[in-house]
């Protein structure tokens, strides 16, 4: 929930107060929602909950924790969890749809996923900077590592005694990888529970066998996302190329200000990316009083209109259909990654992805192959080892 569109909303509707914090939503440790479900009689839990996008196949599950949406009508313009669903990219939508039919909530962004680069370190290794030429040099991602191992001959001796890289993280590619497959852990038979296909889906070793190859390729730095220390390498130039959904886009220019006009936004290899987004649910946990209220809130705050202005303020990029069309998205550019017109970079991305059924115990299963990932890099198990380790812990966590 953006503050500024707060304020908006409160200047509109001057009787209605909110109240906004931050909680673990993490359905792995049995916190905060889960908690506000199993008590739902009491109504001390929250009016309005925000779920990240890889929580979504867990929720799914749990209609009963959720104000089904399609029995909702906003007190301005009449919309419904039912007339609202042509509004949204259907991959989406989608995930805000309970296994049972219920709409359960109503997608916030599209994480979008690019390669944002650093114009002035391309420049220097002898590779292209115009975002088009930098885009041709990876239309595959072993396209993408052999890239990043052609900057790294070119780095000088001290670069390299000081770990500097291609990329941040070369761990981020597998996930980049899996959500333009069809299909991920489970495969979608109209149940609740999926088809457990995390063994043979061969996209999911392919995921891991390039992430292995970038690894052990040595064209990462190893810098752990959202840490102190790759706050300081995105201004010191440690790494020159990091995969970025649309909204990292905005943490880049706030914890980076000197770099402004260094950056651009190039295509990510194998086409469409997306990584993160949210949706806006009414827990039944809440006061049955205050639904009407919160329904008119979401159905206002994920409105085009609004949307646009979530993305050019915060850098998340919109679900609703109808902006992909609209100049004001397509012809926005951003001074700080060199004027590059990213409203059509990433609106090209987006429509190019596809539903993925995204299962209950999706999170455990992302956790255990991002643990044996880990041990290879940290070179305490071979790929092989690492595989079989993490297949035995995904057994054990989801039975099958």
């Amino acid at each position: 929930i953006q503050p500024s569109l707060v304020l908006e909303y409160k200047r509109l509707n001057p009787n209605i107060n909110f109240s906004i914090k931050k909680s673990e939503l993490d359905t792995l440790n049995g916190k905060d929602l889960v908690t506000a479900c199993a008590t739902a009689n009491s109504q001390n839990g929250p009016d309005i909950t925000a779920i990240e996008i890889s929580y979504s196949g867990y929720w799914r599950s749990y209609p009963q924790c959720f104000v089904n949406l399609k029995t909702m009508t906003s007190s301005t313009g009449n919309k419904t969890g039912v007339n609202m669903k042509s509004d949204y990219l259907g991959w989406r939508w989608a995930n805000g749809v309970a296994y049972n039919g219920n709409v359960i909530g109503i997608p916030t962004d599209v994480g979008g996923l690019q390669v944002a680069y650093r114009t002035d370190l391309f420049k220097k290794a002898g590779l292209p900077t115009n975002r088009d030429a930098v885009s041709k040099l990876w239309p595959t991602w072993n396209a993408f590592i052999a890239t990043g191992q052609k900057y790294m001959s070119k780095m000088s001796a001290a670069d390299k005694k000081a770990k500097k890289g291609f990329i941040d993280t070369a761990g981020s590619i597998y996930a980049a990888m899996l959500n333009q497959s069809k299909e991920k852990y489970y495969r979608n038979n109209n149940t609740a529970d999926g088809i457990l296909v995390y063994r043979t889906n061969p996209a999911v070793k392919n995921a891991f066998n390039v992430t292995v190859k970038a690894i052990e390729s040595g064209i990462d730095t190893r810098t752990t996302q959202f840490s102190s220390d790759w706050n300081v390498g995105m201004t010191k130039g440690k790494f020159a190329a990091i995969l970025a959904p649309a909204w990292m886009l905005d943490y880049i220019k706030q914890q980076a200000p000197s770099t402004k006009g260094k950056w651009d936004v190039a295509s990510i290899p194998g086409g469409g990316g997306n990584q993160g987004g949210t949706q806006l649910s009414i827990p039944t946990s809440g006061k049955v009083a205050n639904r009407q209220a919160a329904w008119d809130f979401i159905s206002w705050y994920l409105a085009p209109e609004q949307q646009l202005k979530m993305f050019k303020t915060y850098g998340l990029f919109p679900s609703t259909t109808e902006l992909y069309t609209d100049p004001a998205l397509l012809n926005y550019k951003d001074p700080f990654f060199n004027n590059a017109p990213v409203g059509k970079i990433y609106a090209a991305g987006a429509k190019k992805l596809k539903p993925i059924f995204e299962g209950k115990k999706q999170r455990a299963i992302d956790q255990a192959f991002g643990n044996a990932l880990a041990r290879v890099a940290a070179k305490k198990q071979t790929r092989t080892k690492a595989w079989a380790q993490a297949l035995k812990e995904i057994q054990t966590a989801v039975g099958g």
